[in-house]
C-alpha cells in the first residue's frame, strides 16, 4: 500500500499539485480527474494549504517538494518574519524544541546551533517533518515524544542546552484571554525540569495572553518580546534565564516596519509621570506591540509627547516627532457637517476612537459613514473628559 508521503511524491502528483496550485480545491474535489479520483481530498488540502501560506510562509508555498502541513496548521504557525526574529534571540551547541510542530520555528532557530533536536508528539507531523528535512537538506534529529516523557527519561548538560517551546491552547475555539495552564505543555509544571536541563528557554504564546498574568507566574524572565507585524500583534516571547531575578526588559517588535524597538521594564512604566494637555497639530498613536505591552506612560516620557488623557492612549505635540513608533495624524479640522461633508469624500473616511462614549461602527452610523479615502476621523476623550473628534492625515509610519 502507498504511504501518503510515497503519494504526494510522485512526479505527476507534485505536477498536478504545481499546475493547480491556484485553483479553488472544493472545485477540484467536486470534480475530480479520474487518475487522482480516490486521491482527492488529500491533493486538494495541499494546494489550499499552500494557497493560505502565501504572504506569510513564501519558501514553502513555493517549493514543491516540501509536503505541507494542514491548512489548520499554517494558520497557527509562525510566519517567516517571526521565526527569522526568534532565530536570532539563542544561540548555541544543543537546541531542543519540544513542539517542533511543522517546524518553521525549528529551522530559524537551529541555524545557530551546532545540535537540534525536534520533538513532536504526533506521529504525522514527524513524519512530514523528516521528510521535509531531506527536501530542504538539512539535518535535525527528530524524536516522536512528548515534552512531559522526553525531560523525564533523558538529562542534558544545562550550560550546553537551549529550550524552545510554543505551547498550544487546549481550547484554540475560545476566543479570550486565557491563563499558561490551559496551554499544553504547562510551562509551570515543566520549570522543574528545564531549570536542570537548559540554561535558556524560549517560550512563544498567543498575544490573547494577559501579560500582567505571566511575569506574575513565572521567575526567571529575562526578557519579554511582544511582535508584531505590519502593526499586527502575533506573539508574545518570554525568554527565560534561570539566572536572572531582575525585572524583566519588554521588548516592543513591529516586523516589516521601519520602527525600532522599544525597550522598557515595568517598573520604568510605573514610575514614569506623563504631562497631560490638549490636542496639538500632531497626534501620535503608539503601535500594537506598545499598547499590548502597556507602556502607556513610559512611551511619552521618551518621545517627549503630551498625553491627552489618563484612560485615552493617543499623544500630541506641536512638532511631529517622525521616530515615534506608530501612527502619525496632522490634525487638519474639527468634526461637524461641513467638514464631514469636505473630507468625507462619498461618504468614505477612516473612523478611529480611543476612550470615546461611541464606537467606530456607532459613529459610522451616527453620520452614515463608512471606511475608506485618505482621511481620518478621530474621537477621543480629553483630559476633562469632554468627547472631542478631529479631523486628519496621516503619516505612514
Amino acid at each position: 500500500m502507498t504511504s501518503r508521503i510515497d503519494f504526494l511524491t510522485q512526479p505527476e502528483v507534485k505536477e498536478f499539485i504545481r499546475e493547480n496550485v491556484n485553483v479553488d480545491p472544493n472545485k477540484l474535489i467536486l470534480n475530480p480527474p479520474a487518475a487522482f479520483r480516490a486521491n482527492i481530498k488529500e491533493i486538494a488540502g495541499q494546494i489550499l494549504s499552500r494557497q493560505k501560506a502565501k504572504g506569510k510562509l513564501d519558501s514553502w508555498a513555493s517549493n514543491f517538494d516540501i509536503i505541507m502541513p494542514p491548512p489548520l496548521s499554517i494558520e497557527q504557525a509562525s510566519s517567516e518574519a517571526t521565526s527569522h526574529y526568534k532565530g536570532k534571540l539563542l544561540t548555541g551547541d544543543h537546541l531542543i524544541d519540544l513542539t517542533g510542530g511543522m517546524g518553521i520555528d525549528c529551522l530559524s532557530l537551529s541555524e545557530s546551533f551546532k545540535r537540534t533536536t525536534y520533538l513532536e508528539r504526533d506521529s504525522d507531523l514527524c513524519e512530514v517533518f523528516s521528510h521535509n528535512l531531506k527536501a530542504l537538506n538539512r539535518k535535525i534529529e527528530v524524536i516522536n515524544s512528548n515534552a512531559n516523557d522526553y525531560l523525564e527519561a533523558h538529562s542534558f548538560d544545562k550550560n550546553k542546552t537551549m529550550v524552545y517551546m510554543d505551547p498550544a491552547r487546549r481550547d484554540p475555539n475560545k476566543n479570550r484571554v486565557f491563563r499558561i495552564e490551559d496551554c499544553s505543555p504547562n510551562l509551570i509544571e515543566l520549570m522543574s525540569a528545564l531549570s536542570k536541563n537548559a540554561s535558556q528557554v524560549l517560550v512563544k504564546y498567543s498575544p490573547l495572553l494577559d501579560i500582567s498574568s505571566l511575569t506574575n507566574a513565572i521567575e526567571h524572565i529575562k526578557e519579554l518580546h511582544v511582535v508584531s507585524v505590519k502593526n499586527d500583534c502575533k506573539e508574545l516571547l518570554l525568554l527565560i534565564n534561570f539566572s536572572s531575578t531582575n525585572d524583566p526588559q519588554i521588548k516592543c517588535v513591529n516586523l516589516e516596519s521601519n520602527q525600532s524597538v522599544f525597550s522598557f521594564s515595568m517598573q520604568e512604566e510605573h514610575s514614569a509621570s506623563p504631562v497631560y494637555g490638549d490636542y496639538r497639530p500632531f497626534v501620535y498613536e503608539s503601535n500594537s506591540s506598545i499598547m499590548k505591552a502597556g507602556a502607556f506612560n513610559q512611551v511619552a516620557e521618551v518621545y517627549d509627547v503630551i498625553k491627552l488623557a489618563n484612560n485615552t492612549h493617543l499623544y500630541t505635540s506641536d512638532k511631529m516627532i517622525e521616530s515615534f513608533p506608530g501612527r502619525i495624524y496632522r490634525i487638519i479640522d474639527t468634526v461637524n457637517k461641513q467638514s464631514i461633508k469636505t473630507y468625507a469624500t462619498n461618504g468614505k473616511i477612516n473612523v478611529i476612537t480611543r476612550n470615546y462614549p461611541l464606537s467606530p461602527q456607532e459613529l459610522k452610523k451616527k453620520w452614515k459613514l463608512r471606511d475608506g479615502g485618505k482621511y481620518y476621523l478621530l474621537a477621543f476623550r480629553d483630559r476633562s473628559n469632554k468627547p472631542q473628534m478631529v479631523i486628519a492625515t496621516r503619516f505612514d509610519d
